[in-house]
């Protein structure tokens, strides 16, 4: 779900700056140094790699005069390099002061929070053990240092939940999927816990034959939009817990609505109880568009609401996240699967590509798949 006002409150761009001391005088706070992994989630497959998703926690590096250059992900048992993350492409990072949310009142934190999804080919052993070298540069001393930790075994023998496809058809997209990207980064620090709701969320729209647009015509009108009103479809077989049905939509591209509550961000919504505790969220419905009530049991194939463009959309999509509870933004996220899906091409590239089918994996963001 992206969201322009009250969660991208979370977006954080306070820049601590250091003191004037004397490189001399300056002494190292008292946790300098320290990295832990706070969340080791399960890795999923997509289909180039098994993704291994985790968050650092570490200290407040920048009171201490450091800028960091470079995170170098490392084998721990052999020493290889399994990934460098340079200046420009180093995870987004949480510190404080988190801003002023109009919906939540955010915990002070004194750490800092960064989150990865480490990609390792497919055709290659998985890491049994993973540790971190980052690079800083120490503008009080004016030199290089290189601080080593977060030591973690990878969950490598567990496996992600496969569950059916939420939406059907053909020229589909699931974007910031498989990337560090704006929903797998999101962290929620509320009443002294860590939560992570849109972990492993995907907004899915649908393109053109092209490969290059998701509407046709006017963007302010919603249909114009290839994907609006699309049959949404159970995940897995389940029971309807929540559900909001009577909220208005935006104006396609427009983003017109406001808000009183937090939940109105989601717009009209439906949350099933798939079991082992496991909820399927759907946001962004059509209104008085759903197919069920709550307290209806589902099979998986049911339809339950029609695509829509209610709450805090940017245009017509589906917003889509599996959670450990009922809570929408309040939950953990969890890694998840499709059964089956057929890749037909990515954004920008409509020919070329030889129709592939994938069994309990997900894509990279840029494929273009059908789904029967």
């Amino acid at each position: 779900m992206r969201t322009r006002s009250a969660v991208n409150a979370l977006f954080l761009f306070s820049i601590l700056f250091p003191g004037c001391s004397k490189s001399g005088d300056h002494k190292p706070s008292a946790r300098y140094g320290e990295v832990e992994i706070v969340i080791s989630d399960i890795p999923f497959r997509s289909e180039q790699n098994l993704r291994i998703p985790y968050t650092l926690k570490m200290w407040e590096f920048m009171k201490d005069g450091l800028t960091m250059q470079q995170i170098i992900i490392l084998d721990d048992d052999s020493k290889s390099v399994l990934l460098t993350l340079n200046k420009a492409d180093l995870p987004f990072l949480y510190k404080a002061p988190l801003p002023v949310n109009p919906y939540i009142q955010f915990d002070n934190i004194d750490s800092y929070y960064l989150s990865v999804q480490l990609p390792v080919p497919l055709v290659q052993s998985p890491p049994l053990k993973i540790s971190h070298r980052f690079l800083f540069n120490d503008t009080i001393q004016n030199k290089e240092v290189t601080i080593e930790g977060g030591v973690f075994t990878p969950r490598i023998n567990e496996f992600p939940i496969a569950i059916s496809s939420p939406v059907k058809g053909s020229h589909l997209l699931f974007y910031n999927q498989s990337t560090d990207g704006y929903h797998f980064h999101r962290l929620f620090f509320i009443n002294g816990e860590l939560k992570t709701a849109e972990r492993f969320a995907f907004d899915n729209s649908e393109v053109n034959k092209k490969m290059d647009n998701f509407y046709e015509g006017d963007p302010a009108v919603n249909t114009s939009y290839f994907s609006y009103r699309d049959t949404l479809y159970a995940v897995s077989d389940g029971i309807v817990v929540a559900i909001q049905d009577t909220l208005p939509e935006n104006n396609g591209n427009t983003h017109n609505l406001t808000f009183s509550t937090l939940i109105e961000l989601c717009g009209n919504f439906i949350i099933l109880d798939i079991g082992g505790g496991r909820y399927a969220s759907y946001a962004h419905c059509v209104p008085h568009s759903c197919f069920v009530q709550a307290g209806d049991t589902v099979k998986e194939g049911d339809p339950v609401a029609l695509l829509g463009n209610s709450g805090n959309s940017d245009a017509p999509h589906l917003h889509f996240q599996i959670g450990d509870s009922p809570d929408f933004f309040f939950c953990n996220g969890i890694p998840f699967v499709l059964k089956k899906f057929t890749k037909i091409g990515e954004l920008q590239n409509p020919g070329g590509i030889t129709p592939t089918e994938y069994t309990n994996s997900m894509m990279n963001w840029y494929t273009v798949f059908w789904v029967d």
